[in-house]
């Protein structure tokens, strides 16, 4: 939830810490991830990634931030063929 510190330029002074904490609705992460993807998608123009991020897509990727983020966190996405994994 927390935004890194940035210079006039764009450079990064200060990277955000990773911190567990509460958020006030799904919208206002939504609107952080969709934020992120469009300056992903700046930064690799040829990578870029036309994404919709729907709400239990959303509660997916949070979970998987959140294990992969913990020291020792390890995850395994289970599912059919052609699902995304």
């Amino acid at each position: 939830m927390r935004e890194d510190e940035v210079d006039e330029y764009g450079d990064i002074i200060e990277a955000a810490p990773f911190v567990y904490e509460a958020c006030a609705s799904i919208d206002a992460i939504k609107k952080i991830c969709n934020k992120k993807l469009e300056e992903y998608n700046a930064k690799y123009a040829s990578k870029q990634m036309h994404l919709v991020i729907f709400d239990d897509a959303l509660k997916h990727l949070l979970r998987i931030t959140r294990i992969i983020n913990t020291p020792g966190g390890h995850i395994l996405l289970v599912g059919v063929g052609g699902s995304g994994k």
